[in-house]
């Protein structure tokens, strides 16, 4: 016969196991709210179904597994999608990476995605997303490609992006972002191509970022840096892009005017450093913008783009 207390312990195992049991989704599960999210209208992600297997060929387009039957990529983009990223992105922790650009996504980046340990390739440029970026996608250790231009993100930029040890390509260009370059960008030692140009960026260059030792493009054109242009830089010779930056000064760059007393500071603007100073501009960007829209996939991801149904 089972003692009272006996009974009672059973009885509070099995209420943990099914706690546990409830709150732990299947990957079906989690792709099955993902597409709720990203596809409201259900009208793109229709082989996405609750009776299919997410690994088998032929169901759940776009996404594919690893040899342990687990969720490895997901790759979405230009399938016309107008929801949102949830943060249920986060509970696919084998996710190596994830193409959503070229969609009419809304909404902000979540948070959530920093959950992901493995995920090398994230692209979600070429949407509407708004708000800022998330300070916790630098501790995404294995992010190789972080795509996020032409959406309408806003904010500064994080300096925790400085701590992505394997970042070879950093594409922010055609956001709204204010405030400073954060001189952590410079400790990037795998760094290539960083691409900041047209948003609302001010304040100096760092000198720190002459010293990535990869980089090979820098692009900060149309933006309101001033001050003088580490000549650290000249070594990237037609790889800096720095037009449109009237307040910009340097010896030995084409275009630019020699440093001289009057490149001080202009203490009427801002600082740099201190996002409660920003201003967050709802300004439309220029026509001549969408002159170079392509290139923010094709030509920044170049060696890094996936194919339309990867095969891992």
């Amino acid at each position: 016969m089972v003692s009272p207390v006996s009974l009672s312990l059973i009885l509070s195992f099995s209420f943990l196991f099914l706690s546990h049991s409830q709150s732990s989704p299947s990957e079906l599960d989690i792709l099955l709210d993902i597409k709720s999210s990203l596809d409201p209208q259900k009208r793109f992600l229709t082989s996405w179904t609750p009776d299919s297997d997410p690994c088998s060929p032929g169901s759940f387009d776009g996404v594919a597994c690893d040899g342990n039957r687990r969720v490895a990529n997901i790759s979405l983009q230009g399938m016309g999608l107008t929801g949102t990223i949830p943060p249920s992105i986060g509970l696919l922790t084998s996710l190596t990476g994830l193409y959503l650009h070229f969609n009419s996504l809304t909404g902000q980046i979540p948070k959530d995605i920093s959950n992901l340990p493995f995920l090398a390739d994230l692209y979600l440029n070429v949407n509407n997303l708004s708000g800022e970026i998330p300070p916790q996608i630098g501790d995404l250790d294995n992010l190789q490609v972080l795509q996020l231009c032409y959406n309408k993100l806003s904010g500064s930029i994080p300096t925790q992006l400085g701590s992505l040890n394997k970042i070879t390509v950093l594409a922010l260009q055609y956001n709204q972002l204010s405030g400073a370059i954060p001189a952590s960008l410079g400790d990037i030692r795998t760094l290539t191509r960083l691409d900041l140009s047209f948003n609302d960026l001010f304040g100096p260059v760092p000198v720190k970022l002459a010293g990535a030792p990869l980089l090979e493009v820098l692009d900060i054109r149309n933006n309101s840096f001033s001050g003088f242009v580490p000549s650290g830089l000249k070594r990237l010779n037609n790889g800096f892009h720095y037009a449109n930056n009237h307040g910009l000064c340097g010896d030995g760059f084409t275009d630019l005017k020699p440093c001289t007393g009057s490149n001080e500071p202009n203490l009427n603007r801002p600082d740099p450093t201190n996002p409660n100073t920003f201003r967050t501009t709802n300004d439309v960007k220029p026509e001549s913008a969408d002159l170079q829209r392509s290139n923010c996939s094709n030509k920044m991801a170049g060696v890094h783009q996936k194919p339309q149904s990867p095969h891992l």
